[in-house]
């Protein structure tokens, strides 16, 4: 029975979309049906089929090459710096060791270059437009939502709505909440890498179930985001996707400055969020045990414990082992009211231990993604300042987007949990 629990779960996601649906009659159930058929699909040869599986471990490797090259140029800055090798023991930084702000630094600014000289050469488009087309084909979608969810999976959330730039002024309202959605469901190829590394760092393969976190959610937005906001107006794009090519850089070089750059923002920002969010939260940990404590000295009231006890019907329902339900509803719930990066932080140090290997892919799966309430404000500022005009939609679809993204990412989890 602990493998088909996940039917409970699938039921529970897709009857929250569907009370949630602003247009219940629309609905195009071909459209549902063809999105988790395609997840199915991704997550079966995925996980059953042993050349992919085979090729999805490659991948993962492949990741974990890249950090060591990031590490490369990290060492340069930071040698000379004594950091704890383990047991005890000091040594140099550029000759091992694992310090979070650097390590993560040097692998986001590395990816985001990479990305840009992919960008800059037409490699990043036409691959993203060739994934695109077939998810166009499959589910019958309009190709500025293909486009935008299929982007999501390599670039950050507002990256993906620049490469859809020219249709973003005349997209659909139920277009536009679905690309916000794919975003936020999905998550970039340079934080992706990060949490392959913290993983790894644990002794965690999450390299393939992230992989597979990012293709099954592009998908798995549609499908929410397609019950709870239904088409009824005519799209420009339906029946087509055309990308453009053209490079915003002059050459490699610039290309590698601006993909650097961008990559050390995003970089700073990372870190200032978990310095301020950490901080926040071990404030409100002592407030809510001081609270607790006057009712009663053994109620050790903490955030983690609140997350616990209102995430707990979802994580069972995806199907986590019993022994994994509290530290999964944890991990869940700082995922969406905090940030993803906190949840996989703690994840990884086993300071919330998930200890079965059910558990962890299913939690890996459902917290792999921008969704929360953070990143809502991040999507609405940033495509706003890209269509000005279309800034007021952006504000009254941002909360339905984080409810898309976040129910995309449990039904991916929760699809990957029953084949395992």
């Amino acid at each position: 029975m602990g493998r088909f629990t996940g039917l409970f779960g699938i039921a529970l996601i897709l009857g929250i979309a569907f009370l949630m649906s602003n247009n219940k009659r629309k609905i195009n159930y071909r459209v549902v049906l063809s999105g988790l058929l395609l997840q199915v699909i991704i997550a079966v040869l995925v996980f059953k089929v042993p050349f992919v599986r085979h090729f999805f471990e490659m991948l993962g490797h492949g990741m974990e090459k890249i950090e060591h090259f990031a590490f490369q140029g990290a060492s340069f800055v930071y040698g000379g710096l004594g950091v704890d090798k383990g047991n005890g023991v000091i040594g140099n930084y550029n000759s091992g060791g694992f310090v979070f702000a650097f390590n993560v630094t040097a692998t986001i600014i590395l990816v985001c270059a990479l990305v840009a000289v992919f960008y800059h050469f037409g490699i990043m488009q036409r691959i993203v437009s060739l994934i695109a087309r077939a998810m166009n084909f499959i589910m019958r979608v309009s190709g500025a939502e293909a486009l935008s969810n299929v982007a999501s999976a390599f670039v950050g959330q507002v990256e993906a709505q620049v490469m859809i730039r020219p249709y973003l002024k005349t997209m659909t309202k139920s277009e536009l909440l679905a690309s916000m959605s794919g975003s936020l469901a999905c998550i970039a190829g340079g934080i992706l890498v990060v949490y392959a590394k913290m993983g790894a760092q644990a002794g965690m393969d999450l390299a393939p179930k992230l992989i597979t976190a990012s293709l099954m959610a592009a998908p798995g937005a549609l499908v929410i985001s397609k019950i709870l906001y239904p088409e009824t107006e005519e799209s420009q794009t339906l029946g087509h996707v055309k990308l453009d090519v053209k490079s915003n850089y002059s050459n490699v070089i610039d290309a590698i400055s601006h993909g650097a750059a961008d990559g050390f923002k995003i970089a700073m920002n990372v870190i200032a969020m978990l310095i301020g969010f950490i901080a926040i939260i071990a404030l409100l940990d002592a407030l809510l045990l001081w609270t607790g404590q006057l009712f009663s000295p053994d109620l050790n009231l903490s955030l983690n414990y609140i997350f616990g006890k209102i995430f707990y019907p979802f994580a069972w329902a995806m199907g986590v082992p019993s022994e994994d339900v509290n530290s999964v509803a944890t991990l869940l719930g700082q995922k969406i009211t905090v940030n993803e990066f906190v949840a996989f932080l703690n994840l990884t140090s086993k300071t919330v231990p998930v200890v079965t290997e059910k558990g962890l892919m299913i939690v890996s799966i459902a917290i792999c993604g921008f969704a929360n309430f953070s990143s809502v404000g991040m999507q609405i500022g940033g495509i706003g300042a890209l269509v000005p005009e279309r800034r007021a939609d952006l504000a009254k679809l941002g909360l339905k987007a984080l409810l898309c993204g976040t129910l995309a990412s449990y039904l991916s989890a929760t699809i990957a949990g029953i084949l395992m």
